[in-house]
């Protein structure tokens, strides 16, 4: 059998060779696409040429051998092969499975623990199969004699003499395998004592394998978890009690296998692995409800309808979810905790208290519940709560523990303590790191920086770091290939060098480093066998100032003409580099886009700083402001309110007031402006800083630490719900039943199309009435979503019965319906929405029902906004009415705003020009409608109601200066959108202006912005 690999130099002279010699080829590691090249052997394009078999190989005849066979694997976890080239060749699934693994870890956990009683098992498998194959060649034997015998049976006598010694050979052989059977089973009886730990090895191998559908760069070998399983029996704690042993054994590989994991993910999913670790080790010991997981993991609709008992305090999305977990049969009924008195006091304290996941539950729930089902009650109240319920849960279980939570701080120590010099080190790369400077300084401290050859991968750049590679193998030194994700194209060939390491004479000093950001295209057999690291770079406020203060030495603060000058607007500086940095934390209320600023946009802005304070008698605050944020760091930053948010950021920290010693960068004061010094002097002021700051360092609300932490919740069990299977567990219904129902239910809510003749005829075409056409649209828009809906969901179900054949895309849909989300067929022709799919469903026929009003009670007196699939239609529709009213040029018509006091239910009629508007929330701040202005949010309440406001079409309009807050009107929260083909972003919708009693750069820095729609149902 010849083994060969695709990127091989020599592989076309191996295929021609095996089929000239009619051997067999093993061709490895194939991807999707296969060679062009096979294709006449796939397809056997054999023809007679001269009397002999002969194919074509490019542009060589080779003879052709009937002995040659062609054999292909891979190591993609779930390729998907075209169906041509499946009708070619044979599907063999030799994925290991959970059973199969669990023989292999007893294997090798009882060679290790009884190596006698794992020696006698295989001697009786070798004794059972060479026993089993004699009795297969006296039955081959009788058979071939009776069938070449002539003339009369009984006369035969070779055949009666065969037939009696068979008859008692086969008799001694059954007796002897009777035999084994009974010793068999004592051998086993004495294995399964280790059953426990086999199990345990299979559930967490399938725990690691899963991490790949999160990063690409998460690959783990066989191998390799078979090695440290290996390890962890020779170096866990002995013992004679053989219960003790086993959960030493358990234990020790668990927390072995944690830490060598924890080593190479980034830090945002750690404790996403010690969750997943630990739900999993407890479901195979039947310790978790799958529905029960289930449900925390996606939620559900509810199937009951009842009046919310707490609304005054209970968010109505919170009761929807409540409905629905009551509907889980470990929860039936526990909606009624919310109609006592005693419950609702409890409930209301948990969802108010910092840490709701110590407190108890009311009775009888606090006992009738476990450590994880209280979890899936902290979800429900306080979301934003989770990580630390996260790390209780964890803690709790006597499975894993306290060490689960605490992941090892990264130590180039210990993973080279782990390394060979043919084991690749993988540096996974995040945004902003950088860890050439720490592997030096690790070089150095092993000898080996003179001579270490490091190179930046790009186009051209192959073929060097090919010879650095094989210089450093002779002579035992280190190579950095740094950024190999540039270098797509060649990373096939550094595969076939790391496969070449395992076979050469390599000097064990050797060693090659890589770095390269998470990318789908890096080799896996690199990965799983390589060592991987991840290298973050510093999180937090005080990190990133700390951070930039030490790449500076005190000549770098000395070198000014002004030093005092500089030291102080160096410090401002650096702050404001560190808060935008920071401000990425809390999503986009932070930044619209979250961008990669970098050390460089910092430096280049400290030496324009210099020089300019150096060349000018009075400093120019407002050419280094502008140059800073709308040159430097604003080259980065596409978004417009982005920028606007950068330049009043930067006013705080480069102005006039930053050169008075203990001017305070924040409300609190907190941050202040430290005395002129040296490094250290800067370094120790930073270190008194709060480890984790407040939402007011960066001029925000304390609500947006509940909606960063909401936001990370939500991101958490949506990165695993990637990884639930694709089955059902519920109520003894398959998958495929359930997503009938479902369906079945979705279509029987889907609202009927709207009659468009009907439209026509009662609302036409008319000069003074644009939004007759912005109706006609909109209904033409949702009659699109209707019927794809309708098409879809009735192909579904067609499919689930086997009437048609289920296509990917209906596959797709039934997996995103399974799941609570909104199918990618829909959104494609959907209105924007972050809805959950049971919420959407309500939210359509919302707004279809507020479209049909329209229809039959005419013109709305106050439209809801939230409604319109396209509101910036409906906007220009409205502009229109006026320059058509008035005879202006409508590119001269803007909008005035003015808030009403009065409610939209309130409103007698439509105002005489322009439109009143309802549907919008605000995050951030809120409305006062008795100041009539915009103040700060009431604690826990993220969003707000919008009063009803007057657009007032005016021509030639001068925008108010101050009084006003500038806000952004957008769709939904993710706040960033694309132009679409209309030149409209497909989320910003337009500017409104709200009074405001405090000045506007308070707000901005805020992050105030309103939304036509939430995540949620707010009515």
């Amino acid at each position: 059998l010849k083994c060969v690999k695709l990127t091989d130099k020599n592989f076309s002279r191996t295929m021609e060779n095996a089929i000239r010699m009619g051997n067999w080829v093993l061709i490895e590691s194939v991807q999707e696409a296969l060679d062009p090249m096979l294709d006449p052997i796939l397809g056997k394009q054999v023809f007679t040429s001269g009397g002999i078999k002969s194919i074509r190989l490019g542009d060589n005849t080779i003879p052709w051998n009937d002995s040659f066979r062609l054999y292909m694997s891979s190591k993609l976890p779930n390729p998907h092969y075209a169906p041509e080239l499946q009708v070619k060749i044979t599907l063999l699934n030799f994925t290991i499975t959970p059973s199969g693994l669990e023989d292999q870890m007893l294997n090798n956990v009882v060679a290790k623990e009884q190596p006698e009683l794992q020696l006698k098992k295989v001697n009786l498998i070798k004794q059972m199969a060479k026993a089993k194959n004699q009795l297969q060649a006296i039955e081959d034997q009788i058979l071939d004699l009776l069938k070449n015998s002539e003339g009369d049976i009984l006369a035969d006598e070779k055949l009666i003499v065969t037939l009696d010694n068979s008859k008692k050979t086969s008799k001694e052989i059954s007796i002897q395998l009777k035999e084994a059977e009974v010793v068999e089973k004592d051998i086993d009886e004495g294995r399964a004592q280790y059953k426990s730990v086999a199990v345990r090895a299979s559930i967490l191998y399938f725990c690691i394998a899963d991490l790949a559908k999160i990063d690409p760069m998460y690959q783990y070998s066989l191998e390799w978890f078979a090695k440290l399983f290996e390890q962890g029996i020779s170096n866990s704690t002995a013992s004679d009690d053989i219960q003790q042993r086993l959960t030493n054994l358990n234990n020790y590989f668990t927390l072995s296998l944690y830490e060598n994991i924890c080593r190479s993910l980034f830090e945002v999913h750690k404790l996403l692995f010690s969750l997943l670790l630990t739900v999993r080790i407890m479901s195979g010991a039947g310790k978790i409800d799958q529905k029960d997981w289930r449900f925390l993991v996606t939620g559900a609709p509810p199937k009951k309808k009842l009046a919310n008992p707490c609304a005054e305090w209970l968010k109505p999305n919170v009761w929807m979810d409540v409905l629905a977990l009551s509907d889980l049969p470990n929860f039936e009924g526990f909606e009624k905790v919310f109609e006592t008195d005693e419950g609702k006091k409890i409930m209301r304290e948990i969802a108010n208290h910092d840490i709701p996941h110590t407190l108890e539950l009311p009775a009888p729930w606090n006992q009738k519940l476990d450590e994880f089902q209280k979890m899936i009650v902290t979800k429900l109240v306080r979301p934003d709560k989770m990580a630390g319920a996260v790390q209780h849960f964890v803690m709790e279980q006597k499975e894993t523990g306290k060490a689960f939570v605490e992941p090892p701080p990264f130590s180039l120590v210990k993973s080279f303590e782990a390394s060979r010099a043919q084991t690749p080190m993988v540096f996974v790369l995040s945004v902003g790191a950088d860890p050439a400077k720490i592997l030096y300084e690790f070089a150095e401290s092993k000898g080996m920086k003179e001579s270490m050859r490091s190179i930046s991968l790009g186009q051209g750049q192959g073929p060097k770091a090919e010879k650095f590679i094989s210089e450093a193998i002779k002579k035992g030194t280190w190579v950095l290939l740094q950024n190999c994700h540039l270098a797509i194209s060649w990373l096939p060939t550094l595969e076939k060098i790391c496969e070449d390491l395992k076979e050469q004479d390599v000097d064990p000093n050797f060693r090659l480093w890589l770095t390269s950001l998470p990318t789908p295209k890096f080799p896996v057999s690199i990965l799983q066998n390589g060592i991987k690291m991840t290298n973050e770079p510093p999180k937090g406020l005080r990190a990133n100032l700390r951070g930039s203060f030490l790449t500076f030495n005190d000549d770098d603060l000395r070198r000014s003409k002004k030093p005092r000058e500089f030291q102080m607007l160096l410090y401002g500086l650096c702050f404001f580099h560190a808060n935008i940095l920071a401000r990425r934390e809390y999503g986009p209320l932070g930044w619209n886009v979250p961008y990669a600023f970098t050390q460089g946009d910092l430096d280049v802005s400290v030496a324009q700083l210099r020089d300019f304070l150096d060349m000018y008698d009075e400093i120019p605050y407002k050419v280094l402001n502008y140059l800073t944020y709308d040159i430097n760091y604003g080259g980065r930053v596409t978004d417009d309110k982005d920028r606007r948010t950068i330049a009043t950021i930067l006013e705080d920290f480069v102005c006039p007031e930053a050169l008075t010693v203990g001017h305070s960068f924040s409300k609190s004061g907190t941050y202040l402006s430290p005395e002129p010094g040296d490094v250290e002097h800067y370094l120790s002021h930073i270190s008194s800083l709060p480890l984790l700051p407040k939402p007011e360092a960066f001029g925000m609300h304390s609500n947006a630490e509940i909606t960063s932490a909401q936001a990370d919740t939500a991101k958490l069990f949506s990165t695993i719900l990637e990884l639930l299977p694709r089955e059902s567990t519920g109520g003894g219904k398959s998958r495929e039943e359930l997503i009938y129902e479902q369906a079945e239910q979705i279509l029987a809510k889907v609202p009927k199309e709207f009659d468009m003749e009907g439209i026509r005829k009662k609302f036409p075409l008319r000069y003074e009435e644009s939004m007759n056409t912005v109706l006609a649209q909109e209904a033409l828009r949702y009659n699109r979503l209707l019927k794809v809906m309708s098409t879809s969901l009735n192909e579904l179900m067609k499919a689930l019965k086997g009437y048609v054949v289920m296509s990917t895309e209906l596959e797709a849909m039934a997996n995103s319906m399974f799941d609570n989300q909104v199918p990618a067929m829909w959104e494609v022709v959907a209105f924007k929405s972050l809805m959950p799919l049971a919420s959407w469903i309500v939210d359509l026929n919302n707004r279809c029902a507020f479209f049909n009003q329209w229809i039959e009670t005419g013109t709305p007196k106050c439209f809801w906004i939230s409604g319109f699939f396209f509101p910036q239609a409906f906007l220009t529709g409205a502009k229109q009415n006026f320059a058509r009213k008035y005879t202006k040029a409508i590119d001269g018509v803007s909008f005035g705003f003015e808030i009403l006091k009065e409610k939209h239910n309130e409103l007698k009629q439509g105002p005489e020009d322009g439109c009143y508007i309802r549907g919008l929330y605000m995050e951030g701040a809120r409305w006062d409608s008795e100041a009539h202005s915009i103040v700060d949010s009431r604690p826990k309440e993220l969003f707000t109601d919008m009063a009803v406001m007057w657009l007032k079409p005016e021509y030639e309009r001068k925008a108010p200066e101050s009084g006003v807050y500038r806000c952004p009107v957008y769709k939904v929260l993710t706040r960033a959108g694309t132009l679409s083909t209309t030149g409209h972003s497909t989320n910003f919708v337009l500017w409104v202006e709200i009074p405001s009693k405090d000045e506007a750069r308070k707000w901005i820095k805020a992050g105030v912005a309103l939304f036509t729609a939430l995540k949620y149902i707010a009515e």
